[in-house]
Protein backbone atom coordinates (compact mmCIF):
# COMPACT_ATOMS: atom_id res chain seq x y z
CA UNK A 1 0.00 0.00 0.00
CA UNK A 2 1.42 3.31 0.98
CA UNK A 3 0.47 6.96 1.00
CA UNK A 4 1.01 10.09 2.98
CA UNK A 5 0.60 10.07 6.77
CA UNK A 6 -2.59 11.64 8.05
CA UNK A 7 -3.70 13.41 11.22
CA UNK A 8 -5.41 11.27 13.83
CA UNK A 9 -3.37 8.29 12.60
CA UNK A 10 -5.52 8.30 9.48
CA UNK A 11 -4.59 8.80 5.86
CA UNK A 12 -5.96 8.86 2.37
CA UNK A 13 -3.50 7.32 -0.05
CA UNK A 14 -2.37 10.03 -2.46
CA UNK A 15 -0.92 9.10 -5.80
CA UNK A 16 2.84 9.29 -5.66
CA UNK A 17 3.85 8.59 -9.24
CA UNK A 18 6.31 10.53 -11.34
CA UNK A 19 5.09 12.91 -14.02
CA UNK A 20 5.68 12.93 -17.61
CA UNK A 21 5.90 9.96 -19.55
CA UNK A 22 7.67 7.81 -22.06
CA UNK A 23 8.88 9.28 -25.31
CA UNK A 24 9.38 6.10 -27.34
CA UNK A 25 9.36 7.78 -30.75
CA UNK A 26 8.09 5.56 -33.53
CA UNK A 27 9.27 7.00 -36.80
CA UNK A 28 9.02 6.09 -40.43
CA UNK A 29 11.66 7.64 -42.65
CA UNK A 30 9.68 6.97 -45.82
CA UNK A 31 6.45 8.44 -44.49
CA UNK A 32 8.04 11.46 -42.83
CA UNK A 33 8.49 13.17 -46.21
CA UNK A 34 4.88 12.74 -47.31
CA UNK A 35 3.07 16.01 -47.96
CA UNK A 36 0.07 16.91 -45.84
CA UNK A 37 -3.27 17.52 -47.47
CA UNK A 38 -4.80 20.83 -46.46
CA UNK A 39 -8.34 20.69 -45.11
CA UNK A 40 -9.35 24.31 -45.36
CA UNK A 41 -6.31 26.17 -44.04
CA UNK A 42 -4.96 23.37 -41.84
CA UNK A 43 -2.90 20.33 -42.89
CA UNK A 44 -4.25 16.80 -42.38
CA UNK A 45 -2.25 13.60 -41.93
CA UNK A 46 -3.88 10.19 -42.32
CA UNK A 47 -2.67 7.13 -40.40
CA UNK A 48 -3.47 3.51 -41.27
CA UNK A 49 -1.61 0.22 -40.72
CA UNK A 50 -1.33 -0.01 -44.52
CA UNK A 51 -0.18 3.58 -44.94
CA UNK A 52 3.01 4.51 -46.79
CA UNK A 53 4.86 7.37 -48.41
CA UNK A 54 3.30 6.74 -51.79
CA UNK A 55 -0.20 7.39 -50.48
CA UNK A 56 -2.20 10.41 -51.58
CA UNK A 57 -2.88 11.12 -47.88
CA UNK A 58 -6.58 11.86 -48.34
CA UNK A 59 -8.32 8.85 -46.73
CA UNK A 60 -7.76 5.62 -44.81
CA UNK A 61 -7.21 3.85 -48.12
CA UNK A 62 -4.56 6.36 -49.21
CA UNK A 63 -2.94 7.11 -45.82
CA UNK A 64 0.66 8.27 -46.03
CA UNK A 65 1.58 7.18 -42.48
CA UNK A 66 1.55 3.79 -40.80
CA UNK A 67 2.16 4.96 -37.22
CA UNK A 68 0.73 7.77 -35.15
CA UNK A 69 4.16 9.01 -34.09
CA UNK A 70 5.40 9.29 -37.68
CA UNK A 71 2.40 11.48 -38.53
CA UNK A 72 2.98 13.57 -35.39
CA UNK A 73 6.61 14.05 -36.36
CA UNK A 74 5.65 15.20 -39.84
CA UNK A 75 2.97 17.53 -38.51
CA UNK A 76 5.36 19.12 -36.03
CA UNK A 77 7.98 19.56 -38.76
CA UNK A 78 5.35 21.42 -40.79
CA UNK A 79 4.52 23.60 -37.77
CA UNK A 80 8.17 24.56 -37.40
CA UNK A 81 7.85 26.57 -40.64
CA UNK A 82 4.14 27.38 -40.30
CA UNK A 83 3.89 28.52 -36.67
CA UNK A 84 0.17 29.25 -36.76
CA UNK A 85 -0.81 25.83 -38.10
CA UNK A 86 -2.65 23.26 -35.98
CA UNK A 87 -2.51 20.03 -38.01
CA UNK A 88 -5.00 17.19 -37.66
CA UNK A 89 -3.98 13.53 -37.41
CA UNK A 90 -6.78 11.28 -38.70
CA UNK A 91 -6.27 7.84 -37.15
CA UNK A 92 -8.01 5.01 -38.98
CA UNK A 93 -9.61 2.16 -36.96
CA UNK A 94 -6.91 -0.29 -35.82
CA UNK A 95 -4.62 -0.91 -32.86
CA UNK A 96 -1.34 1.01 -32.99
CA UNK A 97 1.26 -0.48 -30.67
CA UNK A 98 3.44 2.51 -29.84
CA UNK A 99 4.18 5.34 -27.45
CA UNK A 100 3.35 8.81 -28.73
CA UNK A 101 5.09 12.02 -27.70
CA UNK A 102 3.58 15.40 -28.65
CA UNK A 103 5.42 18.70 -28.26
CA UNK A 104 3.26 21.12 -30.27
CA UNK A 105 -0.40 21.94 -30.93
CA UNK A 106 -2.20 19.11 -32.73
CA UNK A 107 -5.56 17.44 -33.16
CA UNK A 108 -5.64 13.64 -32.84
CA UNK A 109 -8.94 11.98 -33.69
CA UNK A 110 -10.47 8.78 -35.00
CA UNK A 111 -10.88 9.10 -38.73
CA UNK A 112 -14.43 9.94 -39.90
CA UNK A 113 -15.35 6.43 -41.05
CA UNK A 114 -18.18 4.08 -40.10
CA UNK A 115 -18.51 3.24 -36.40
CA UNK A 116 -18.79 -0.48 -37.15
CA UNK A 117 -15.18 -0.48 -38.35
CA UNK A 118 -14.17 -0.40 -34.69
CA UNK A 119 -12.10 1.86 -32.47
CA UNK A 120 -8.83 3.59 -33.11
CA UNK A 121 -6.59 2.42 -30.27
CA UNK A 122 -3.13 3.51 -29.22
CA UNK A 123 -1.72 0.70 -27.09
CA UNK A 124 1.48 0.55 -25.09
CA UNK A 125 4.02 -1.62 -26.97
CA UNK A 126 5.65 -4.70 -25.50
CA UNK A 127 8.98 -2.88 -25.23
CA UNK A 128 8.48 0.33 -23.30
CA UNK A 129 10.74 3.40 -23.29
CA UNK A 130 11.23 5.98 -20.55
CA UNK A 131 10.59 9.63 -21.32
CA UNK A 132 13.46 11.83 -22.45
CA UNK A 133 11.54 15.09 -22.99
CA UNK A 134 12.29 18.50 -21.48
CA UNK A 135 9.57 17.80 -18.92
CA UNK A 136 12.04 15.44 -17.26
CA UNK A 137 14.82 18.01 -16.88
CA UNK A 138 14.51 18.13 -13.09
CA UNK A 139 13.99 14.41 -12.54
CA UNK A 140 17.54 13.64 -11.48
CA UNK A 141 17.75 16.62 -9.12
CA UNK A 142 14.49 15.70 -7.42
CA UNK A 143 15.11 11.96 -7.37
CA UNK A 144 12.17 11.45 -9.69
CA UNK A 145 11.79 8.15 -11.47
CA UNK A 146 11.78 8.32 -15.26
CA UNK A 147 8.17 7.75 -16.24
CA UNK A 148 6.49 5.71 -18.94
CA UNK A 149 3.22 6.52 -20.69
CA UNK A 150 1.12 5.71 -23.72
CA UNK A 151 0.79 9.38 -24.72
CA UNK A 152 2.95 12.21 -23.39
CA UNK A 153 2.14 15.84 -24.12
CA UNK A 154 5.17 17.92 -23.16
CA UNK A 155 5.45 21.60 -24.06
CA UNK A 156 8.40 22.37 -21.78
CA UNK A 157 11.29 24.45 -23.00
CA UNK A 158 14.96 23.75 -22.25
CA UNK A 159 15.56 22.98 -18.61
CA UNK A 160 11.93 21.95 -18.13
CA UNK A 161 10.58 25.51 -18.27
CA UNK A 162 6.79 25.68 -18.55
CA UNK A 163 5.57 27.45 -21.69
CA UNK A 164 2.18 28.62 -22.93
CA UNK A 165 0.17 28.18 -26.09
CA UNK A 166 0.44 24.47 -26.85
CA UNK A 167 -3.06 22.98 -27.12
CA UNK A 168 -3.66 19.35 -28.00
CA UNK A 169 -7.09 17.95 -28.80
CA UNK A 170 -7.72 14.20 -28.57
CA UNK A 171 -11.14 12.81 -29.44
CA UNK A 172 -12.83 9.48 -30.04
CA UNK A 173 -9.73 7.40 -29.31
CA UNK A 174 -8.90 4.52 -26.97
CA UNK A 175 -5.68 4.84 -24.98
CA UNK A 176 -4.71 1.49 -23.54
CA UNK A 177 -1.90 0.31 -21.33
CA UNK A 178 -0.25 -3.03 -21.85
CA UNK A 179 2.07 -3.43 -18.88
CA UNK A 180 2.44 -6.90 -17.34
CA UNK A 181 -0.27 -7.46 -14.72
CA UNK A 182 2.39 -7.62 -12.00
CA UNK A 183 4.56 -4.64 -13.02
CA UNK A 184 5.91 -2.75 -10.00
CA UNK A 185 6.64 0.83 -10.97
CA UNK A 186 5.40 4.13 -9.54
CA UNK A 187 5.54 6.10 -12.80
CA UNK A 188 3.09 4.59 -15.29
CA UNK A 189 0.56 6.75 -17.12
CA UNK A 190 -2.03 6.66 -19.85
CA UNK A 191 -1.92 10.33 -20.86
CA UNK A 192 0.42 12.84 -19.20
CA UNK A 193 0.41 16.59 -19.67
CA UNK A 194 3.24 18.91 -18.65
CA UNK A 195 5.40 21.86 -19.60
CA UNK A 196 2.41 24.21 -19.58
CA UNK A 197 0.49 22.34 -22.29
CA UNK A 198 -3.32 22.07 -22.45
CA UNK A 199 -5.21 18.90 -23.32
CA UNK A 200 -8.80 18.69 -24.52
CA UNK A 201 -9.90 15.04 -24.28
CA UNK A 202 -13.39 14.02 -25.34
CA UNK A 203 -15.41 10.92 -26.18
CA UNK A 204 -12.39 8.75 -25.43
CA UNK A 205 -11.46 5.80 -23.21
CA UNK A 206 -8.33 5.44 -21.09
CA UNK A 207 -7.89 1.95 -19.66
CA UNK A 208 -5.53 -0.74 -18.31
CA UNK A 209 -3.02 1.70 -16.85
CA UNK A 210 -0.41 0.15 -14.55
CA UNK A 211 -0.50 -3.16 -12.71
CA UNK A 212 -3.65 -5.10 -11.93
CA UNK A 213 -4.97 -3.53 -8.68
CA UNK A 214 -6.49 -6.87 -7.70
CA UNK A 215 -3.03 -8.42 -7.34
CA UNK A 216 -0.26 -7.77 -4.81
CA UNK A 217 1.74 -5.85 -7.44
CA UNK A 218 -1.03 -3.24 -7.35
CA UNK A 219 0.43 -1.93 -4.11
CA UNK A 220 3.34 -0.30 -5.95
CA UNK A 221 1.32 2.95 -6.22
CA UNK A 222 1.79 3.52 -9.94
CA UNK A 223 -0.74 3.60 -12.74
CA UNK A 224 -2.68 6.86 -13.33
CA UNK A 225 -5.06 7.14 -16.27
CA UNK A 226 -4.65 10.87 -16.94
CA UNK A 227 -2.04 12.95 -15.09
CA UNK A 228 -2.03 16.73 -15.50
CA UNK A 229 0.95 18.58 -13.99
CA UNK A 230 3.41 17.34 -11.41
CA UNK A 231 4.26 19.30 -8.26
CA UNK A 232 7.73 17.91 -7.32
CA UNK A 233 9.27 19.04 -10.63
CA UNK A 234 7.10 22.18 -11.02
CA UNK A 235 5.48 20.90 -14.19
CA UNK A 236 2.17 22.57 -15.07
CA UNK A 237 -0.65 21.04 -17.08
CA UNK A 238 -4.20 22.00 -18.05
CA UNK A 239 -7.02 19.73 -19.14
CA UNK A 240 -10.62 19.82 -20.27
CA UNK A 241 -12.11 16.31 -20.11
CA UNK A 242 -15.59 15.69 -21.51
CA UNK A 243 -17.63 12.51 -22.09
CA UNK A 244 -14.69 10.20 -21.39
CA UNK A 245 -14.34 6.84 -19.63
CA UNK A 246 -11.35 6.15 -17.37
CA UNK A 247 -11.23 2.62 -15.99
CA UNK A 248 -9.01 -0.30 -14.94
CA UNK A 249 -6.38 2.07 -13.56
CA UNK A 250 -4.01 0.94 -10.83
CA UNK A 251 -3.80 3.98 -8.52
CA UNK A 252 -5.81 7.00 -9.72
CA UNK A 253 -8.16 7.55 -12.59
CA UNK A 254 -7.19 11.22 -12.97
CA UNK A 255 -4.66 13.37 -11.09
CA UNK A 256 -4.43 17.17 -11.34
CA UNK A 257 -1.25 18.15 -9.51
CA UNK A 258 0.87 21.15 -8.64
CA UNK A 259 0.63 24.95 -8.52
CA UNK A 260 -0.86 26.37 -11.71
CA UNK A 261 -2.34 23.10 -12.95
CA UNK A 262 -6.06 23.17 -13.72
CA UNK A 263 -8.83 20.95 -15.03
CA UNK A 264 -12.46 21.21 -16.10
CA UNK A 265 -14.01 17.74 -15.93
CA UNK A 266 -17.57 17.09 -17.07
CA UNK A 267 -19.68 14.00 -17.73
CA UNK A 268 -16.98 11.39 -17.14
CA UNK A 269 -17.29 7.78 -16.05
CA UNK A 270 -14.42 6.97 -13.69
CA UNK A 271 -14.51 3.39 -12.41
CA UNK A 272 -12.23 1.87 -9.79
CA UNK A 273 -11.78 -1.87 -9.49
CA UNK A 274 -14.01 -2.35 -6.45
CA UNK A 275 -12.87 -4.01 -3.24
CA UNK A 276 -9.14 -4.70 -3.15
CA UNK A 277 -6.75 -5.21 -0.21
CA UNK A 278 -3.70 -4.19 -2.25
CA UNK A 279 -4.04 -0.50 -3.12
CA UNK A 280 -6.16 2.47 -2.07
CA UNK A 281 -7.39 3.76 -5.41
CA UNK A 282 -8.80 7.25 -5.94
CA UNK A 283 -11.09 8.24 -8.79
CA UNK A 284 -10.04 11.89 -9.23
CA UNK A 285 -7.28 13.58 -7.23
CA UNK A 286 -6.64 17.34 -7.10
CA UNK A 287 -3.47 18.08 -5.18
CA UNK A 288 -0.72 20.45 -4.00
CA UNK A 289 -1.74 23.78 -5.48
CA UNK A 290 -3.80 22.59 -8.43
CA UNK A 291 -7.48 23.38 -8.79
CA UNK A 292 -10.35 21.81 -10.74
CA UNK A 293 -14.06 21.67 -11.40
CA UNK A 294 -15.72 18.24 -11.59
CA UNK A 295 -19.38 18.04 -12.58
CA UNK A 296 -21.95 15.63 -13.95
CA UNK A 297 -19.62 12.65 -13.56
CA UNK A 298 -20.05 9.13 -12.23
CA UNK A 299 -17.24 7.88 -9.97
CA UNK A 300 -17.44 4.38 -8.54
CA UNK A 301 -15.62 1.47 -6.98
CA UNK A 302 -12.66 3.06 -5.17
CA UNK A 303 -12.81 0.66 -2.26
CA UNK A 304 -9.84 -0.35 -0.08
CA UNK A 305 -10.22 -3.37 2.19
CA UNK A 306 -6.62 -3.84 3.31
CA UNK A 307 -4.28 -2.89 6.13
CA UNK A 308 -1.78 -0.05 6.64
CA UNK A 309 -4.09 2.78 7.67
CA UNK A 310 -5.60 4.04 4.40
CA UNK A 311 -8.94 4.68 2.70
CA UNK A 312 -9.93 5.30 -0.91
CA UNK A 313 -11.86 8.30 -2.21
CA UNK A 314 -14.05 8.93 -5.22
CA UNK A 315 -12.80 12.52 -5.31
CA UNK A 316 -9.72 13.43 -3.27
CA UNK A 317 -8.44 16.92 -2.51
CA UNK A 318 -5.04 16.95 -0.82
CA UNK A 319 -2.97 20.04 -0.15
CA UNK A 320 -0.45 21.48 2.28
CA UNK A 321 1.20 19.14 4.77
CA UNK A 322 4.71 20.58 4.39
CA UNK A 323 7.44 17.97 4.39
CA UNK A 324 5.44 15.70 6.70
CA UNK A 325 2.62 14.61 4.40
CA UNK A 326 3.08 17.02 1.50
CA UNK A 327 5.74 17.50 -1.14
CA UNK A 328 8.08 19.80 0.77
CA UNK A 329 8.16 22.94 2.92
CA UNK A 330 6.31 24.99 0.27
CA UNK A 331 3.65 22.34 -0.39
CA UNK A 332 0.62 24.36 -1.49
CA UNK A 333 -3.06 24.14 -0.67
CA UNK A 334 -5.89 23.30 -3.05
CA UNK A 335 -8.20 26.31 -3.24
CA UNK A 336 -11.49 27.06 -5.00
CA UNK A 337 -12.01 23.53 -6.32
CA UNK A 338 -15.66 22.72 -7.07
CA UNK A 339 -17.38 19.35 -7.16
CA UNK A 340 -21.07 19.42 -8.03
CA UNK A 341 -23.87 17.31 -9.50
CA UNK A 342 -21.80 14.11 -9.51
CA UNK A 343 -22.86 10.56 -8.67
CA UNK A 344 -20.49 8.65 -6.40
CA UNK A 345 -21.12 5.04 -5.40
CA UNK A 346 -19.16 2.35 -3.60
CA UNK A 347 -16.25 4.59 -2.58
CA UNK A 348 -14.89 4.48 0.99
CA UNK A 349 -15.14 8.26 1.00
CA UNK A 350 -17.28 9.98 -1.57
CA UNK A 351 -15.51 13.36 -1.52
CA UNK A 352 -12.53 14.22 0.70
CA UNK A 353 -11.57 17.89 1.06
CA UNK A 354 -8.17 17.69 2.76
CA UNK A 355 -5.92 20.72 3.27
CA UNK A 356 -3.45 20.54 6.18
CA UNK A 357 -1.05 22.73 8.09
CA UNK A 358 2.68 22.32 7.57
CA UNK A 359 2.93 19.81 10.44
CA UNK A 360 0.08 17.71 9.03
CA UNK A 361 -1.60 17.82 12.44
CA UNK A 362 -4.62 20.03 11.72
CA UNK A 363 -6.55 21.78 8.98
CA UNK A 364 -4.75 24.65 7.27
CA UNK A 365 -5.71 28.00 8.80
CA UNK A 366 -5.85 29.71 5.40
CA UNK A 367 -9.28 29.76 3.69
CA UNK A 368 -9.43 27.12 0.98
CA UNK A 369 -13.07 27.61 -0.13
CA UNK A 370 -13.42 24.24 -1.83
CA UNK A 371 -16.99 23.09 -2.35
CA UNK A 372 -18.95 19.84 -2.66
CA UNK A 373 -22.59 20.53 -3.51
CA UNK A 374 -25.52 18.77 -5.16
CA UNK A 375 -23.85 15.36 -5.34
CA UNK A 376 -25.55 11.97 -4.93
CA UNK A 377 -23.30 9.81 -2.75
CA UNK A 378 -24.06 6.17 -1.83
CA UNK A 379 -22.21 3.29 -0.18
CA UNK A 380 -23.64 -0.02 1.05
CA UNK A 381 -20.36 -1.36 2.46
CA UNK A 382 -21.35 -1.28 6.10
CA UNK A 383 -20.59 -2.73 9.52
CA UNK A 384 -23.56 -4.93 10.47
CA UNK A 385 -23.57 -6.10 14.07
CA UNK A 386 -20.31 -4.28 14.71
CA UNK A 387 -18.39 -6.22 12.06
CA UNK A 388 -17.18 -4.88 8.72
CA UNK A 389 -18.74 -6.39 5.62
CA UNK A 390 -16.22 -8.01 3.25
CA UNK A 391 -16.00 -4.83 1.18
CA UNK A 392 -15.86 -2.28 4.02
CA UNK A 393 -12.77 -0.29 4.93
CA UNK A 394 -11.06 -1.68 8.06
CA UNK A 395 -8.01 0.52 8.79
CA UNK A 396 -8.63 4.01 7.38
CA UNK A 397 -8.75 5.49 10.86
CA UNK A 398 -6.06 3.36 12.47
CA UNK A 399 -4.31 0.04 12.18
CA UNK A 400 -3.77 -0.47 15.91
CA UNK A 401 -6.49 -1.09 16.80
CA UNK A 402 -8.08 -1.75 13.41
CA UNK A 403 -10.70 0.95 12.85
CA UNK A 404 -12.13 1.69 9.43
CA UNK A 405 -12.98 5.09 8.04
CA UNK A 406 -15.82 5.90 5.64
CA UNK A 407 -17.68 9.14 4.96
CA UNK A 408 -19.95 10.59 2.31
CA UNK A 409 -18.13 13.94 2.47
CA UNK A 410 -15.12 14.55 4.72
CA UNK A 411 -13.65 18.00 5.30
CA UNK A 412 -10.27 19.00 6.69
CA UNK A 413 -10.19 22.47 5.17
CA UNK A 414 -10.94 26.09 6.03
CA UNK A 415 -14.24 27.71 4.98
CA UNK A 416 -15.15 24.86 2.66
CA UNK A 417 -18.77 24.50 1.51
CA UNK A 418 -20.76 21.24 1.76
CA UNK A 419 -24.32 21.68 0.54
CA UNK A 420 -27.36 19.94 -0.93
CA UNK A 421 -25.75 16.51 -1.11
CA UNK A 422 -27.99 13.43 -1.07
CA UNK A 423 -26.13 10.75 0.90
CA UNK A 424 -27.31 7.20 1.59
CA UNK A 425 -26.32 3.66 2.47
CA UNK A 426 -25.20 1.54 5.39
CA UNK A 427 -21.59 2.39 4.56
CA UNK A 428 -22.15 5.97 5.74
CA UNK A 429 -24.49 5.27 8.67
CA UNK A 430 -23.10 6.93 11.82
CA UNK A 431 -21.30 4.64 14.26
CA UNK A 432 -19.81 5.51 17.67
CA UNK A 433 -19.50 8.81 19.45
CA UNK A 434 -17.47 11.83 18.51
CA UNK A 435 -14.67 12.74 18.54
CA UNK A 436 -12.94 9.37 18.86
CA UNK A 437 -14.44 6.21 17.43
CA UNK A 438 -14.26 2.69 18.73
CA UNK A 439 -13.96 -0.43 16.57
CA UNK A 440 -14.99 -1.33 13.99
CA UNK A 441 -15.15 2.09 12.30
CA UNK A 442 -15.55 5.83 12.28
CA UNK A 443 -18.41 6.41 9.85
CA UNK A 444 -20.35 9.59 9.09
CA UNK A 445 -22.48 10.88 6.21
CA UNK A 446 -20.55 14.15 6.63
CA UNK A 447 -17.40 14.41 8.73
CA UNK A 448 -16.28 17.88 9.70
CA UNK A 449 -15.24 16.86 13.22
CA UNK A 450 -12.38 14.41 13.10
CA UNK A 451 -9.61 16.82 11.99
CA UNK A 452 -11.60 19.18 12.61
CA UNK A 453 -12.50 21.48 9.71
CA UNK A 454 -12.28 25.23 10.30
CA UNK A 455 -15.55 27.17 9.90
CA UNK A 456 -17.17 24.80 7.40
CA UNK A 457 -20.33 26.01 5.66
CA UNK A 458 -22.74 23.09 5.71
CA UNK A 459 -26.40 23.22 4.71
CA UNK A 460 -29.33 21.35 3.13
CA UNK A 461 -27.72 17.91 3.05
CA UNK A 462 -29.62 14.69 3.68
CA UNK A 463 -28.87 11.13 4.74
CA UNK A 464 -31.24 8.30 3.83
CA UNK A 465 -33.92 10.84 2.95
CA UNK A 466 -33.73 12.80 6.19
CA UNK A 467 -32.10 16.21 6.66
CA UNK A 468 -28.63 15.76 8.11
CA UNK A 469 -26.61 18.37 9.98
CA UNK A 470 -23.28 17.06 11.29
Amino acid sequence: MGGFPRPAVRRIAVSGGILLAAAGLVTSASAANASPVNQGSQPVYWVSPTGGAGGANTSCQTAAYSSVQSAVNAAEAYESTHPWAVPTIEICPATYSEQVTIRDSLVLTRAPVAADLGPATIELPATVSDSTTNCQADDAATGTEKPQSVIEICAAGPGGTNTTGVQVTVSDLTVEGNWPYNVCDDSLYGILVGGGASLSLSDSTVERIGANPLTSAGGCQGGVGVQVGYAPTSQIGHAKLTNDTVETYQKNGITIDGPGSTADIDNLDVAGSGPTPYIAQNGIQVSFGATASVSGSTITGNNYTGLYNASSAGILVFGGGGSVCGVGPSSQLVKDANFFDNELAGNDIGIYLGNYNSACTAAADTPTSDSACGNVIENDHGYPGGHPSPDANITGWSSTPEIGYQAGVADAGDHDVICENVISGAGYAPLGALPNPSPPAFVRPIDVASTPAIDPIVYENSFDGVAYNP
